[in-house]
């Protein structure tokens, strides 16, 4: 993204297949960073790290002490692994904390292979919190939910509120349609009345969006973050699509 006009200039993805540990997904990134001339390039001025996992936890700020984090995070995620490296995020704009946990080979590779700048990290939970709080919103509670492959995130805010966000795993369309439900009971929103936006990895005509449209009434897809400048070849991505990653560039 430059900074000056607020564009995004560059959207690439990579799949890795098999990677299930630390040292393993350092090798895949040393393979793609080794031939890739725009990765290697000393121009940044800024570099951002996303850690996607269910290892996070957010806190008020008025009750976040740095040397606690560890023990924050293992209330919340208890078989949380001794190899990651507890890191935190502060909302600027609002009394959050992030605690999350990034696997300590990764980010000790980001720090070695950009030693002379400033690597950020945040959690995907964290993009995805900046990007809805910063989109116009009704004061009525909204519901956002970004879809992986496995997980999903869901996100209630009242305006520029957050009001719930939590991280689940799924198997199908109806451990989905479960998990949303579940929200919806537990901070007794209507089916009827509130509306769902959704975001990342899905389609109009997946069976997740099909089940969803059956017990709730007002679903839809969202849109790219406004604050972002995006030329005319964004448009052939679906405007739901990457929503966390391109918010990425709102955690200052």
């Amino acid at each position: 993204v430059d900074t000056h006009s607020n564009k995004c200039l560059w959207l690439e993805e990579q799949h890795f297949s098999n990677v299930l540990r630390g040292e393993q997904l350092v090798h895949q990134l040393e393979l793609i960073y080794d031939e890739h001339d725009f990765l290697r390039a000393g121009f940044w001025q800024r570099i951002r790290v996303s850690v996607k996992n269910q290892y996070f936890t957010l806190l008020p700020n008025s009750l976040f002490y740095k040397d606690n984090a560890r023990q924050y995070l293992k209330l919340a995620s208890r078989h949380l692994p001794e190899s990651y490296e507890v890191l935190n995020y502060r909302h600027p704009h609002s009394e959050i904390v992030n605690v999350f946990a990034a696997e300590r080979e990764v980010v000790e590779w980001f720090r070695r292979v950009y030693p002379a700048k400033h690597v950020g990290f945040v959690h995907h939970s964290s993009a995805l919190i900046e990007g809805v709080l910063n989109t116009d919103a009704a004061v009525l509670q909204s519901v956002s939910i970004l879809v992986e492959s496995s997980h999903l995130t869901i996100l209630v805010a009242t305006g520029q509120r957050l009001d719930y966000c939590n991280t689940f795993y799924y198997v199908n369309a109806q451990d989905f349609l479960y998990y949303t439900m579940l929200v919806f009971s537990e901070l007794q929103l209507s089916t009827h009345v509130h509306k769902v936006m959704l975001y990342g990895e899905i389609s109009p005509e997946s069976a997740i969006f099909e089940y969803l449209q059956r017990y709730i009434n007002n679903v839809g897809f969202g849109n790219k973050p406004s604050m972002i400048k995006f030329g005319f070849y964004f448009d052939e991505v679906y405007d739901h699509r990457y929503f966390d990653v391109y918010n990425i560039h709102l955690c200052e």
